[in-house]
């Protein structure tokens, strides 16, 4: 659930709502504990504006590093949907990956060098502040001085904690793409990668765990969700990936159910209810028209919220979801590009439609996750007959 507040570039940028949950955090704990220790003699509402600030600097910063990723990819023809700020900072919605090392290395290392320049940008403006101006002594330059040097610790972690070797980290990616170049295996760049990634996140839930033993509890904790998300982050990715790989060379007309039962948008929901939905007993059906274009899809849900005894006036094209919110593919579009659509859309089910709009067969995502485990088992077997 994120609220999208603006495009850069043509970048959708959305803020998750875990994001109050981490604002107030960071906010509280500056607030309360960093900026009392590093500027004494303010008010409580001084110490509160200079967090409140700092904080949305911190994650305008977050936006920026992510923003430098998006638009390097960009430059390499490589789609970007959105930008989302979360509770762990920032995720770029880039569609695919990038198979040139070279490509990856860039679009991985200007993160980290972004939020360093930004950190040194701060460094500098905290100097101007503290003993290259007149006024170092008054309130104003007190709170600058707090916003600015919590602008350079919180760039410079950033920049220097994404440049760790694990998975989903830039660090990860930067070395997959020095594995890549000395390997010459993708897949097996990936492995070790997201191997070493699980390992750095058992170091760091086990590193939060001492420090919550020994009473640090705000600082333990951090460290332990910081491990977990690692560890969350690595094990999914690689497991995505697995997915997707096993796909390869397999397109969507190949692996669709041609025998698609839809109904007409002019329907009353009575008469679908009664001879569709109960007679095939699906949760979702197509909607299209008599030369067989996709117009969208009727749930089950939404025909049973509408009230019975209005049930034979409302029609089908009253309450189905249009076409925008569905995943529709091309016939020779790739099965991993399908299951990328789907999980993007939150769907369950791809429609294949020609040029023209007709709806040719349906791909769900069961069907695609089923045929990745039989070919990894396939693959898996013919690995160990061979090296046995």
């Amino acid at each position: 659930m994120s609220l999208q507040i603006g495009y850069v570039k043509g970048i959708r940028i959305r803020l998750h709502f875990t994001l109050i949950i981490t604002f107030f955090l960071i906010d509280w704990t500056l607030s309360t504990y960093f900026m009392p220790d590093y500027i004494k003699g303010l008010t409580s509402s001084s110490y509160w504006i200079i967090g409140s600030i700092a904080t949305v600097l911190l994650f305008f910063s977050i936006l920026l590093h992510e923003l430098a990723h998006s638009l390097v990819a960009k430059r390499y023809d490589i789609p970007v949907n959105s930008i989302t700020l979360f509770i762990f900072g920032g995720v770029s919605d880039i569609t695919k990956e990038p198979q040139d090392f070279h490509q990856e290395f860039k679009m991985s290392i200007v993160g980290p060098l972004t939020s360093l320049g930004l950190g040194a940008t701060f460094a500098v403006l905290l100097w101007l502040v503290s003993y290259g101006g007149t006024n170092s002594g008054n309130a104003v330059a007190s709170l600058l001085q707090g916003i600015f040097f919590y602008g350079f610790i919180a760039n410079v972690m950033l920049g220097v904690f994404n440049l760790v070797p694990a998975f989903p980290l830039d660090g990860g990616r930067i070395l997959r793409a020095g594995l890549v170049k000395w390997k010459k295996d993708y897949h097996q760049a990936t492995k070790i990668a997201t191997t070493i990634g699980i390992m750095i996140s058992y170091i760091f839930m086990g590193f939060g765990f001492v420090i919550l033993l020994r009473g640090d509890f705000i600082g333990g904790l951090w460290i332990l969700l910081v491990g977990w998300f690692l560890h969350s982050g690595a094990q999914s990715y690689m497991s995505q990936f697995e997915i997707t790989t096993s796909l390869k060379g397999i397109i969507v007309e190949n692996i669709m159910n041609a025998k698609i039962i839809s109904v007409k948008q002019d329907s009353s929901i009575h008469s679908v209810l009664r001879d569709f939905f109960m007679m095939t007993m699906k949760s979702e059906l197509p909607v299209t028209d008599e030369r067989g274009h996709l117009l969208g899809m009727i749930t089950l849900k939404t025909v049973l919220n509408v009230p019975e005894n209005q049930r034979e006036s409302v029609q089908v094209q009253d309450i189905m979801i249009p076409p925008k919110y569905l995943a529709i593919m091309e016939p020779h579009a790739k099965a991993e590009k399908a299951l990328l659509h789907m999980i993007q859309k939150r769907v369950g089910k791809v429609f294949v439609c020609d040029n023209d709009g007709r709806l040719l067969g349906v791909v769900s995502k069961t069907d695609i996750i089923e045929l990745a485990s039989e070919r990894q088992k396939y693959f898996h077997s013919m690995k160990s007959t061979v090296e046995s």
